[in-house]
């Protein structure tokens, strides 16, 4: 068995390695940026006739790859689909037996319809959301054309340690670290489900052996939080606690509830998170005792 991760070197990818080596699977690591020739990185230009020659051997292919953050238009998320294209277009030329495509909650929008089912229509209301619903539509498409395996699992809100961005979850983790004030500027009520990028491997080396195929919510239904309840438990996990200011709380935030319903998962590929939100962030705080520097701001 060998796996070919795309974009395997971001949180995710890292993740679903470390599972991959305890596990003893070989595995093959893609990525536009140029590495040193350890752990199995391969450069790519995502062009089908470098992916033949790449994908030759290979079983399954983990498919990560895509743009990160918001954008302002459409076309700058297109490498995204043409890639996603000729990933599907090299895997049947090379008789891949699967493809698993790593998708997202914000596909889903419609707030009357909250816990999202994956057997519900669908109306992203970003871009983002836009672009992954297409690239899940291609993978669809060479499905029933071709009969390939493809799954798309659309993940929750992924965090996990070692993030350099600066996401509401992630800076407060960091903040937290240094024992500094953790700030929301807006009370807000909407509830949003986190996953634990571990968890989030897990459902992907899961997929490896399992049969089925199609489309699966990957969360977690312990984990609906508001922004007010993510910065109080990182600050009891980070030892942090009074370090928090709400700056307007009599001004209410935009921000909308995002959570999935996983019974389908759950029943259809027997799929369960095991990390409690608690957990996760003991882990993260220990990653971040053991690393060289913790900045707050990058």
């Amino acid at each position: 068995m060998k796996i070919a991760i795309t974009g395997g070197t971001g949180l995710l990818g890292t993740s679903i390695v470390e599972l991959l080596k305890k596990q003893k699977i070989e595995y093959l690591i893609l990525s536009r940026q140029k590495h040193s020739a350890t752990d199995n990185i391969l450069t790519t230009d995502y062009s089908v006739k470098q992916l033949i020659s790449i994908f030759e051997n290979v079983d399954v292919i983990f498919h990560l790859a895509a743009s990160r953050g918001p954008k302002n238009f459409i076309e700058e998320y297109h490498s995204d689909e043409i890639i996603t294209q000729n990933i599907y277009e090299a895997a049947i030329k090379t008789n891949v037996k699967k493809v698993v495509y790593a998708s997202t909650i914000s596909v889903y929008s419609d707030q009357e319809k909250l816990p999202w089912s994956e057997r519900q229509s669908v109306q992203p209301v970003s871009l983002y959301g836009i672009s992954k619903l297409s690239c899940e539509m291609i993978g669809n498409y060479y499905a029933k054309k071709y009969n390939l395996q493809v799954v798309n699992l659309r993940l929750a809100h992924l965090f996990g340690p070692n993030e350099k961005n600066n996401y509401m979850i992630n800076l407060f983790m960091r903040k937290a670290y240094h024992k500094m004030t953790l700030e929301l500027h807006k009370t807000s009520n909407a509830k949003r489900e986190f996953l634990y990028v571990k968890d989030a491997a897990r459902a992907f080396v899961h997929m490896i052996e399992h049969n089925d195929t199609g489309t699966y919510n990957i969360g977690n239904s312990n984990t609906r939080l508001t922004n007010l309840e993510v910065a109080q438990k990182i600050n009891e996990v980070f030892l942090n606690q009074g370090n928090l200011l709400i700056v307007n709380p009599s001004e209410k935030d935009s921000l909308e509830s995002s959570y999935m319903d996983l019974k389908y998962t759950e029943n259809s590929i027997n799929f369960k998170p095991i990390y409690s939100f608690e957990n996760a962030l003991q882990e993260i705080k220990k990653s971040m005792e053991e690393a060289i520097s913790v900045p707050i701001i990058y």
